[in-house]
């Protein structure tokens, strides 16, 4: 994932950029943008380029960070929905009969899958700060990120 930002600090090879969002503004698709608060999120990012304070950069997101939090998010959940359909159909089902034995199971596998959100919550906790990366300067001339507001073309007078 790339997005854009603004380096407020930069100490090494350590920099502390402000990344602000307002693709919300134009979307409102999933509901939540149109109540969203809190548009910026600030971050530390790994400036092996030397950015310097109020440069505008382009920043990567670490693919490894990213496929540890989609298995995080959406494998425990869906294991856990398998894990208590299958226990609620092979263990319980003979206990409540044939024609109760699929809605056992599912109720079984919703209420696993519920359960489910904690660890999920726990360990995205234990992730930390995701590991970006300043991989360079911005120009200007480079279309938006979904980070970014869009820009009107330049006046060529």
């Amino acid at each position: 994932m790339k997005c854009s930002g603004t380096v407020l600090e930069s100490k090494g090879e350590i920099a502390s950029v402000l990344l602000e969002s307002t693709g919300c503004d134009q979307c409102r698709a999933c509901g939540f943008g149109a109540v969203r608060e809190n548009k910026s999120m600030e971050v530390n990012a790994q400036n092996r380029i030397g950015a310097g304070k109020d440069d505008r950069v382009h920043l990567e997101l670490s693919g490894k960070k990213v496929m540890s939090a989609s298995a995080i998010l959406f494998l425990i959940p869906f294991l856990a929905f398998i894990i208590g359909f299958l226990l609620g159909y092979f263990a319980l089902g003979p206990v409540v009969g044939t024609h109760y034995r699929t809605l056992v199971s599912l109720v079984i596998g919703f209420l696993f899958l519920g359960i489910s959100y904690y660890p999920v919550h726990v360990l995205g906790e234990r992730q930390g700060d995701f590991e970006f990366v300043i991989i360079n300067l911005a120009t200007g001339d480079e279309p938006p990120t979904p980070f970014e507001p869009h820009r009107p073309p330049p006046d060529n007078r």
